[in-house]
């Protein structure tokens, strides 16, 4: 009887009972690796439903902050597109590129009256992206001297500009209107220094480095549009800025 019941309460060992935690082990390490893989993998389409998403986060912020902001700026005046923030000046992009990220930034930086009142247009051409600025808005007429008012709209510009190491070249140019006085004896010399006065301001006010800037005059010698209307003649009176195709300060 003795004997029976040790047999009976004998227990059977068994000795591979390790493969079963093994087996879990190796199927958690085997997900762990899928979901490293699926993380890593590149969908663009969500990619870019990300990006709109911080687009529109970054936009909301914005117009909130800036709500209550000098002369009651609200979300209303400003414009509805906001550049990615991690957006940055194409160092290898030609003209086509410089000028689409010139327009975000001056939309991103300027209010639409601010655009209307200050800028003519963001071109482009074989040298580089353009700003074109309305002389009327900067200077009265006959001077060479910057409006006060306009100076809150050339420190926005200047921001933009400050955003590479390009080669920047301030172009003035004038109607076919003829001028003689003792300060400009022709239009050569009023659209010259009209240029040189953004120049220098660009510098002691906006601390842009004098390396990269160069001042010209083209005075009445290439009008956008014939000076055969007033409308026309207050085209052709502006000041442009070009930032140079010439990527090479980038580096």
């Amino acid at each position: 009887m003795a004997s029976a019941r040790k047999k009976k309460h004998q227990e059977h060992v068994n000795h591979e009972r390790w493969l079963v935690s093994y087996a879990d082990f190796i199927t958690l390490l085997f997900a762990f690796f899928v979901v490293l893989y699926a993380t890593s993998s590149n969908n663009e389409e969500k990619q870019k439903t990300f990006e709109d998403s911080v687009r529109q986060e970054m936009k909301l912020s914005v117009n909130v902050g800036r709500g209550a902001g000098v002369g009651g700026e609200g979300p209303e005046n400003l414009s509805p597109e906001l550049i990615n923030p991690l957006d940055r000046f194409p160092k290898r992009g030609g003209p086509n590129e410089v000028r689409d990220f010139i327009e975000r930034q001056i939309k991103r930086t300027m209010t639409k009256e601010e655009q209307e009142k200050y800028i003519a247009e963001v071109r482009q051409d074989v040298l580089g992206a353009r700003i074109t600025l309305a002389a009327s808005a900067f200077f009265v007429s006959g001077s060479a001297k910057i409006k006060k008012s306009a100076l809150e709209g050339l420190d926005k510009i200047a921001e933009v500009l400050k955003l590479s190491n390009r080669k920047i070249v301030i172009e003035g140019h004038t109607d076919d209107q003829p001028i003689n006085s003792p300060e400009f004896p022709s239009n050569w010399e009023l659209a010259g220094n009209r240029a040189t006065s953004v120049v220098r301001y660009l510098i002691k006010y906006q601390n842009i480095d004098p390396k990269r800037l160069a001042a010209l005059s083209y005075g009445d010698q290439k009008p956008l549009v014939p000076n055969d209307t007033e409308e026309n003649k207050n085209r052709n009176r502006r000041i442009e800025i070009l930032i140079t195709a010439d990527n090479s300060n980038d580096e």
